[in-house]
């Protein structure tokens, strides 16, 4: 994982071993864990100028982890995540506007299997003067990015979460 963080006006650079990408759907009724393990993200977040605060991300989608090769290779198939057509899932933010002293609302655009669609997420900023930490939660169809077909065993809902750290250069 790789990434670079603007804060403040100050250097950041992301802690790749914090930082995670997550998602949780149910299969069967239970649910099912996995991560990306690879992507990168770019960022200038700062908190006095809201005309320059951004957040983007970049996905590689055969990083993902479900702690089944089976199933994770799987789902790189063309009925899932066609990797060999769509290697990549993009996040792109066209606004972040603040909510609370440390709640933004991050607006922008997620690209899955060439489909783009807007999405808006509750931003949680925790900074102090060694480390920022970002999280954002929320909530997907995988039918609407043509992620699988459906099913009667497989939740359409997916639970995305993203944690980002960095800390001062």
């Amino acid at each position: 994982m790789f990434g670079a963080f603007t804060c403040f006006s100050q250097a950041w650079i992301q802690d790749k071993t914090a930082s995670k990408i997550t998602f949780k759907i149910k299969n069967f009724g239970l649910n099912v864990a996995g991560v990306f393990k690879n992507f990168t993200s770019s960022s200038n977040f700062n908190a006095a100028n809201g005309e320059t605060r951004f957040f983007n991300a970049e996905i590689d989608v055969k990083s993902i982890f479900t702690d089944s090769e089976g199933r994770d290779k799987h789902l790189l198939e063309s009925d899932y995540f066609d990797v060999e057509k769509y290697p990549k899932i993009v996040f792109e933010s066209i606004a972040i506007e603040k909510t609370t002293n440390s709640n933004y609302l991050l607006k922008g655009f997620l690209v899955i299997k060439g489909v783009k669609k807007r999405v808006e997420t509750t931003l949680a900023v925790t900074a102090s003067k060694t480390e920022v930490r970002l999280l954002a939660n929320f909530l997907l169809n995988r039918r609407d990015f043509g992620v699988g077909s459906n099913s009667f065993v497989l939740s359409d809902e997916v639970n995305i979460k993203m944690i980002y750290v960095a800390s001062k250069k």
